[in-house]
């Protein structure tokens, strides 16, 4: 890992581990976990059966089935990960939501020591866990059919428009998806949603370049950028002192039965 100014690392070489056990999650570290949002029939109806009525309520309306079967599939996971950490029941954990809408577990769920995001693009899902710190993940896939122009110049900064201007054109698209992966994150991690302006804050967006903040963010916040596969660009952004980031590769949800 390679330490950069603004509390943030770019990780040069992520080796994904496909443990054979659940790994205990220690106060000084923080887990990723990438999977699939594929799932057989049978594995889906077993993840629906984990979800909370209020869940149920919100995968019902849904009205196509692919992103019914996402969110199923997503918050089933979740809920797996989260009970294999606890020493819980999925079905049992209870969550609720901050202020802005970022989900939490309660304290009857060990939500004051636990902590988590989750962030999904296409059929790549990255979930995050730690201790008694505040997290967010963000991932999206490199899209070719994304007027990034339009979008960067209605959220991003005038420094980050200017460094995505300055860069070749062949390499906008991907600053784009770096820039935007962080600010999300940044944001995510917060809690406070749309009380952060995303123009109020710098991110760097060189593609190669360690992940940062350069401006409007505190020091107490750090920031960390990895692939998944090579389309999908990922940021995680925590608080508190260095973690030790540990990546898990679930790959298809099967395996959780």
């Amino acid at each position: 890992m390679v330490e950069s100014l603004g509390g943030g690392a770019l990780l040069d070489s992520v080796v994904w581990e496909s443990p054979q056990s659940h790994p205990p999650l220690w106060e000084d570290e923080i887990h990723v976990w990438q999977s699939h949002l594929v799932a057989d029939a049978g594995t889906q109806s077993l993840l629906h059966s984990y979800l909370s009525e209020d869940e149920n309520e919100r995968a019902a309306r849904f009205r196509l089935d692919r992103d019914r079967n996402k969110f199923v599939t997503t918050r089933g996971t979740l809920r797996i990960l989260l009970a294999r950490y606890l020493q819980a029941r999925p079905k049992d954990l209870m969550f609720l939501l901050g202020p802005e809408g970022k989900p939490a577990l309660t304290a009857e769920s060990a939500g004051e020591m636990l902590s988590f995001n989750v962030s999904h693009s296409q059929d790549v899902a990255v979930f995050a866990f730690g201790q008694n710190r505040n997290i967010g993940v963000d991932v999206e896939r490199v899209r070719f059919d994304v007027e990034y122009d339009d979008i960067a110049q209605h959220y991003f900064s005038v420094g980050e428009m200017q460094s995505l201007a300055k860069l070749p054109r062949g390499n906008r698209r991907e600053g784009f998806f770096l820039c935007w992966t962080r600010k999300e994150a940044y944001v995510k991690a917060g809690g406070r949603g749309l009380q952060i302006a995303l123009d109020s804050f710098d991110v760097n967006l060189e593609p190669g370049d360690p992940a940062c903040f350069l401006r409007g963010v505190h020091a107490s916040w750090r920031i960390s950028s990895f692939m998944v596969s090579n389309e999908y660009p990922v940021a995680l952004v925590y608080d508190g002192a260095p973690a030790d980031l540990k990546f898990f590769d679930l790959g298809n949800v099967r395996r959780l039965q």
